[in-house]
């Protein structure tokens, strides 16, 4: 077999093998559909506990509801729940400054490779999962 011959079956054969690992690696539409459907479920949830933490700052205490929420926060556009479903997210005070959020995911991000603390903070299994969440203490003076 001349060179030129050699060099091009071995450049398909990676070329091949190539192809075979990108699609052993790479999920399916579907499953990348429910991945981002999950990164918009974690997304809304930080967008509430942010609305949560500028609500209790100027009112000194946490929203009774998410209508409460929503009523003194309309500039915000908070998601009203999920985005393929339609049901709210969960909230439910539980002290003073700590209360939970509510999701209902479809992927399971426990065991990924930690990308640091924020997105620590938000890993999550699949079906119905809550954060506990704590509002900053107001600075001392």
């Amino acid at each position: 077999m001349s060179p030129g011959r050699r060099l091009s079956v071995i450049a398909s054969l990676v070329v091949g093998a190539t192809l075979v690992a990108a699609i052993a690696v790479l999920d399916s539409p579907p499953q990348q559909r429910e991945q981002r459907l999950d990164a918009r479920r974690v997304q809304d949830l930080q967008q509430l506990e942010n609305a949560i933490g500028v609500y209790h700052a100027g009112h000194k205490a946490l929203p009774a509801d998410m209508a409460a929420l929503r009523a003194e926060m309309p500039g915000w556009n908070l998601a009203p729940g999920d985005p393929a479903s339609g049901t709210p997210y969960g909230y439910e005070v539980l002290g003073e400054r700590s209360y939970r959020l509510c999701a209902e995911f479809t992927t399971d991000t426990a065991a990924d490779t930690p990308y640091g603390p924020v997105v620590d903070a938000w890993k999550h299994g699949a079906g119905r999962q809550c954060f506990n969440r704590e509002v900053a203490s107001p600075p001392r003076k």
